[in-house]
């Protein structure tokens, strides 16, 4: 009969010692997942902002995505605003002053630069925006309604010996200290005007859409006039607390996951409202994409971008067909629209 074979001391030690070191990978495999699962889900609470979590976050961090709404639409990345911004840098020759008018006919109808424009109730913050899109105070700022008596249009994007890319058009507002024949001569610009690709509605976002902006919406919606919601002065929403919160907000460059939730759930409620479930009868709604911002704060100490504004300018650029990707050459800097003279910089806010 023969007898089990007998193993050596050092082959038994050897045996012993690949053991251990099979038992050790493996507990160090054990461990570095875990700490990649707790690490994985770090980040998913930074980025999906719980409301049973309240967590510091400094603009800088701030996705589009966290301050603004996108359901029909793709969120930008990096790279987008980042040549939004420098498309809407200042220099001699954007922004200009093209033209002021109080009536429709007296708007020049020669020109080929696509337009948007802003439009809200009075002291909504529609001059505010177009200075923060600009980079200067191209529009007087009031605290006192009805202060903007015209269409006022500003050129950007210009190059030397071209006419500007693109025209903002700064609107009177509607409700208080306005006049029935600034209503009427703005719905004869969005109606009739060929250049215009885009209109920007803004809304207090401490009122929200009240009566009157209700039936702007339902007039853009009859005409088919292509348009689109921004939330102005969103930082009283953000800084939770009003007067004393403000000023804390505006020079601390950071915001509460709490309060972006509370942003979220407004901007959610107003989507069929702005895009109602039968369009059929009242026409298309509105983009399904709304913007916030607010002039109050910057995004850091160091930068001159107000909260929001560039999720703005690349929406402008994509209303008008200039969001391509940043491009080199002379004939590739030309804009797609034929230019005729170069216009002066502006030297004055227009009143």
């Amino acid at each position: 009969m023969l007898g089990r074979p007998s193993i050596c001391a050092s082959c038994l030690a050897g045996f012993r010692n690949v053991s251990r070191l099979q038992k050790q990978q493996l507990h160090q495999s054990k461990r570095s997942k875990s700490n990649q699962s707790k690490s994985n889900k770090s980040k998913s609470i930074a980025h999906s902002l719980p409301t049973n979590i309240t967590k510091i976050i400094p603009f800088t961090d701030l996705q589009p995505t966290d301050i603004a709404r996108y359901w029909d639409t793709i969120p930008p990345e990096a790279s987008n605003l980042a040549y939004a911004d420098k498309f809407f840098t200042p220099s001699r020759h954007s922004p200009v002053k093209l033209f002021s008018a109080a009536k429709f006919r007296t708007i020049p109808f020669d020109s080929t630069e696509p337009e948007v424009a802003f439009i809200g109730r009075s002291n909504v913050g529609k001059s505010s925006i177009i200075n923060a899109l600009v980079g200067q105070e191209v529009c007087w700022v009031s605290k006192h309604p009805g202060k903007t008596t015209e269409m006022n249009a500003f050129g950007i994007g210009g190059k030397k010996g071209g006419e500007s890319k693109i025209v903002l058009l700064d609107m009177p507002g509607y409700g208080k200290a306005s006049r029935t024949e600034w209503g009427i001569e703005i719905m004869k610009y969005l109606q009739q005007r060929k250049q215009l690709r885009r209109t920007y509605l803004l809304i207090d976002s401490l009122h929200g859409i009240k009566d009157n902006d209700q039936e702007i919406l339902s007039l853009l919606r009859r005409y088919g006039i292509s348009h689109q919601i921004i939330l102005s002065k969103v930082d009283r929403v953000l800084a939770g607390r009003l007067n004393k919160g403000l000023k804390l907000f505006s020079r601390g460059y950071e915001v509460r996951s709490s309060r972006l939730n509370h942003l979220q759930k407004m901007l959610k409620k107003m989507e069929p409202i702005l895009q109602p479930p039968d369009s059929r009868v009242d026409g298309p709604g509105a983009l399904g994409e709304i913007l916030t911002c607010t002039s109050a704060a910057k995004v850091s100490q160091e930068s001159q971008n107000c909260l929001g504004v560039s999720n703005i300018r690349w929406s402008i650029l994509k209303a008008t067909g200039f969001d391509g990707s940043i491009e080199t050459g002379a004939s590739r800097e030309m804009s797609p629209i034929q230019s005729a003279e170069d216009r002066p910089t502006l030297s004055t806010p227009v009143q």
